[in-house]
């Protein structure tokens, strides 16, 4: 059985976890910019601006002054930043007022600030405040907030404050009073591979070829 938390208990819980990282993670400070890959097992804290790739092992979190411009990678991310770039990761909550102009490959989302750009996922959650702009392919899309461009998915709800708009490829729909418009058909697949995975799978298709 599925057990699903409130906003308040997420929200808490979300709050609680930057503070405790908070205490051990590499900072990177407000007005500080840092041009280059940050890889390594600690949690990172971007307060600042990086330019380049953040991988790490453990929590990133990009408070509201935060920028990253490139591709992070971590198991949970927390953003109430910025990021411009590919973002791959098991959970990633979306905070007000952040904005993410990024591609987006996760488990769980949970979004209550901006995501301009596609999703692919297991779940995604979004709220009130949330918006999201482009395509999103997941098993569960939850929308109270709005979303605006095509959507593929096993179950789409659409709660009272939800707005939808766009084609719609799903297979259950639950709407309790929210507003959508748009076409809708059977769910298929609208989000592909990436090209770099693409590329992977070639290169190793070649290797075994040659063995």
């Amino acid at each position: 059985m599925a057990i699903f938390k409130s906003t308040k208990q997420k929200t808490h819980e979300t709050t609680a976890t930057i503070k405790e990282t908070s205490k051990s993670a590499t900072i990177i400070t407000k007005g500080t910019t840092i041009s280059g890959s940050i890889i390594g097992n600690d949690t990172v804290h971007v307060e600042g601006d990086v330019e380049g790739t953040v991988s790490v092992d453990n929590i990133v979190v990009i408070g509201r002054s935060g920028h990253i411009r490139g591709n992070v990678r971590a198991p949970k991310i927390i953003s109430s930043g910025e990021v411009d770039g590919e973002i791959k990761c098991d959970e990633l909550d979306v905070m007000e007022p952040s904005k993410l102009k990024s591609k987006i490959e996760a488990q769980q989302v949970n979004v209550k600030g901006k995501i301009e750009g596609s999703v692919l996922c297991d779940e995604i959650v979004i709220e009130e405040s949330g918006f999201v702009e482009d395509k999103v392919q997941a098993r569960s899309v939850v929308v109270s907030g709005s979303l605006m461009g095509d959507v593929a998915c096993e179950i789409l709800s659409t709660k009272a404050s939800g707005y939808v708009k766009g084609s719609m490829f799903v297979n259950n729909i639950s709407n309790e009073g929210g507003k959508v418009e748009g076409a809708i058909g059977q769910y298929k697949e609208i989000l592909t591979e990436t090209p770099e995975e693409t590329k992977e799978e070639s290169v190793s298709e070649k290797d075994e070829t040659a063995e």
